[in-house]
């Protein structure tokens, strides 16, 4: 109150509030009812001057006083809101709350007189005659008729106090969001309004931080059994929420959970000694401190042990509590029956409600489960026996990423993953954001999820979204930011996202480094690169090592074969009790294209000659080889594609265990000049005479050349030029193509064989895009199929009688 401290500026305060209300009536009312109620409202602001002129003299003030003076503002916007109906045609009666709603505060707050109220009510009614009637919120008066009010969300209180008195079939309440929301939009932007909630959820929702209605604006409805709708003032179109006894709707809903709420600002306190163990009264005396110090307890938690007890208090006032538990436990403390009080803030209490969740099982193994696959740690946990509300207490840093987690697990949202991308001179990743952009929409639509391209980077610079996720129009051309790895991965990995991912898209062995730790802060893994599991033993374990915990994701089927799934066609083999005892495999594209294109004119094909150096040279153009090809000449390449396939098979190879053999034969003739790609190819002419010969040596016994990795279940292993029959899988293989054979102890005879073109930016790109997707199947968004099924013309030609293809189309 302006004049609480003697300040007479109260004059200036009232001044205002009365030029606001003279504008008002004066734009919305006829003279004549506009200059009654501004008499009116002279004559109240007269009333409220006397008042403070008593305030600023006696030099003090009351909660009494300061709910006339509040009630005010009520009286004076239902007169003119009932001026302005009559003045349009209605026929509405003003009613001053005041007169007919009889209250009394208790220890549990506002008390209906509900007899008495209903009576005066009856006399007002029939003083109204057949007219509408427009009643102030929010106040009231006391038993001996002194004026109060209803306090915080009071004018909601009301409307829901008189549609008991009045018997009202429902009742509406007119706010700015369009209902009843699963979550806080602010956090959550995927948050949905719910059509229905009860009453019971209504009230656990807003209990928690749903500011849309308060639990005893509902109580007075409840006892009646009176629906409430929140309707949205601004879109009185939307069809809004209603609140209601529990239905089908709310019990057997799909999620089965309604939404999710907050309460943050929390801390936790913790009281833990061995002289706790089955003695009573200590919780007694817990919470007779909190009362004495007149402390709200937000949640409780004690384990069956009785070694412990936790709850949850607001943060302002953890050290008060923390202090009065000290003093009073100070004997117990000393003697060691107690250990020390601690304390953990900032947290919030995260809470899960339905009505359904009682009827469901497995509910907190999803919530759970999603907070565990988003990182959340969860520090306290309480649940009630209705099974209505799970409330789970988690750091503050981590609020919005355990609301995001669990809104996406029960399908009320999609499930948001933070993505980064990093690449070096090739064209994948230009190709895999182009893809995602493309996609974005079917996998939005078809997983419920939503991959957000929020960083790119090169060995130099990096761009990174604040907004908007990154797409196919955006370049690295545009930044200057110098590449800062820490940097991009913290913004990846953003608290208020559940889940991040790095796309490792280079070559590079030093990148390949930073996977393990990339895994162990929870960050996941999808790479082309294949250094880290080709590498040392100790890095391809810590890694797996990582896997096992099951805490991240990490994919690498593209650093074997590209987008051919030769770890897809591996896993139903190991896990359904076969065993692989022998592996044959073409895994360099660039040696297949090259030995195809010599083939061609060694088989008497009509081509033009086509030498060793200029093939290789087209694999280069193509970008089907390393920075170098001599790592694809001497066999790096499929050594390291090798090693990964034998270790993934349980065999600890490492690169001195394997026989290599370059492509070419390296000791019959110098080694050619080395450089870049360009470089490099263009001295490999001395190759051409002497790899025509043995081409055309193989094809005069029936037989092709191949560059093959063998592997056998002993753990030897080769790569070496060979030659194969002609009509074997190998020998039929096209150019450019890989080919992997498997032999196992029920594939004997005839080995299962995968086979297609490789190396190309474009099937790169595909292939980390179904890794990603696997990703996202585990983090739980499964595949919905097709959003339609389509009909191609041949169909309905066939569909016609007497149709066929060929005639209708």
């Amino acid at each position: 109150m302006a004049a609480a401290g003697r300040d007479q500026d109260y004059a200036d305060v009232l001044e205002r509030i009365r030029a606001k209300h003279e504008t008002a009536v004066d734009e919305l009312l006829q003279a004549q009812e506009a200059d009654r109620l501004k008499a009116v409202v002279e004559r109240d602001l007269g009333e409220i001057r006397d008042i403070l002129r008593a305030v600023v003299l006696t030099r003090g003030e009351s909660e009494t006083l300061r709910e006339i003076i509040s009630g005010y503002g009520e009286l004076w916007s239902t007169q003119i809101m009932t001026a302005l109906l009559n003045q349009n045609g209605e026929n509405f009666h003003f009613v001053d709350a005041r007169r007919v709603l009889r209250v009394v505060d208790t220890p549990l707050g506002t008390e209906v007189m509900w007899e008495e109220s209903k009576a005066l009510l009856d006399a007002v009614l029939e003083e109204a005659g057949d007219r509408n009637i427009a009643i102030t919120g929010y106040i009231a008066s006391t038993q001996t008729g002194g004026a109060t009010t209803l306090k915080r969300d009071g004018s909601d209180f009301s409307a829901s106090i008189f549609g008991r008195l009045l018997g009202a079939s429902e009742i509406n309440i007119w706010t700015d969001v369009d209902g009843v929301l699963s979550a806080d939009p602010r956090r959550v932007p995927d948050a949905q309004v719910l059509p229905e909630v009860s009453y019971n959820e209504a009230i656990e929702l807003a209990y928690f931080g749903a500011k849309v209605i308060h639990p005893k604006t509902m109580l007075p409805a409840i006892s009646a059994r009176i629906p409430i709708f929140i309707k949205n003032t601004f879109n009185p179109e939307a069809s809004g929420t209603r609140i209601f006894v529990p239905s089908e709707l709310t019990v057997l809903r799909k999620s089965c959970v309604a939404g999710f709420s907050t309460i943050d600002n929390i801390a936790l306190v913790n009281v833990a000694g061995t002289g706790m163990i089955g003695v009573c009264g200590v919780t007694q005396r817990i919470f007779n401190v909190l009362a004495h110090a007149n402390v709200h307890v937000q949640l409780i938690c004690q384990a069956s042990s009785e070694h412990s007890l936790c709850f949850a208090v607001k943060l302002s006032d953890m050290d008060r509590v923390k202090k009065e538990l000290q003093d009073h436990f100070s004997r117990e403390v000393s003697q060691g029956q107690l250990s020390a009080i601690s304390t953990v803030s900032p947290c919030s209490i995260v809470a899960v409600v339905g009505d359904g969740m009682s009827s469901a099982t497995g509910v907190s193994g999803r919530v759970f489960d999603a907070l565990g696959k988003a990182h959340v740690n969860v520090v306290s946990i309480a649940q009630g026996c209705d099974e209505r509300n799970i409330s789970i207490v988690v750091h503050s840093d981590q609020t919005e990423r355990a609301l995001r987690a669990m809104h996406s697990a029960f399908l009320l949202s999609e499930i948001t993953v933070s993505v980064g991308i990093i690449f070096d001179e090739n064209d994948i990743a230009k190709n895999l954001v182009d893809l995602l952009t493309q996609r974005r929409g079917n996998i939005q639509t078809r997983f419920s999820s939503d991959l957000r391209v929020r960083g790119i980077a090169s060995a130099t610079k990096m761009l990174l979204s604040t907004g908007e996720p990154l797409g196919a129009a955006d370049s690295l051309d545009a930044s200057s930011e110098p590449v800062d790895f820490e940097k991009f991965v913290s913004h990846i990995q953003s608290d208020h996202l559940p889940h991040a991912l790095i796309v490792d898209c280079t070559n590079n062995a030093s990148l390949a480094q930073h996977h393990v730790s990339l895994l162990a802060r929870g960050v996941h893994v999808v790479t082309a690169n294949i250094h880290a599991l080709a590498g040392p033993l100790t890095s391809y374990n810590q890694i797996m090592s990582e896997r096992r915990l099951g805490k991240t994701h990490y994919g690498f089927e593209v650093s074997i074969a590209g987008g051919i799934p030769i770890q897809a066609m591996l896993k139903p083999i190991v896990h359904g009790g076969d065993e692989v005892t022998a592996v044959a495999a073409v895994f360099s594209s660039s040696i297949s294209h090259v030995m195809g294109r010599i083939r061609e004119r060694s088989a008497g094909l009509d081509s033009p000659h086509i030498t060793f150096s200029a093939a290789l040279a087209e694999a280069v153009s193509h970008g089907m080889t390393e920075h170098d090809p001599l790592d694809d000449i001497v066999g790096k390449d499929s050594l390291h594609k090798l090693l990964v396939m034998a270790r993934e098979l349980g065999l600890a190879l490492t690169e001195e265990d394997v026989h290599v053999e370059p492509a070419v034969p390296v000791d019959e003739l110098p080694p050619p000049t080395t450089g870049d790609g360009s470089a490099a190819t263009r001295k490999w002419s001395v190759y051409d005479q002497v790899m025509r010969d043995k081409m055309e040596s193989a094809a005069s016994r029936g037989n092709v050349l191949q560059y093959v990795a063998r592997l056998n279940r002993q753990g030897d292993a080769s790569i070496r030029r060979e030659e194969v029959p002609a009509e074997s899988n190998m020998g039929q293989l096209p150019g450019g193509n890989i080919c992997v054979c498997l032999w196992t102890h029920r594939y004997a005879h005839s080995p299962l064989v995968v086979q297609g073109p490789l190396g190309t930016p474009s099937a790169t790109a595909s292939g980390l895009l179904a890794d990603i997707l696997r990703l996202v199947s585990e983090l739980g968004g499964r595949d919905r199929g097709p959003n339609r099924l389509r009909r191609t013309p041949s169909m309905e030609a066939l569909a016609t009688p007497g149709g066929s293809p060929s005639n209708k189309v």
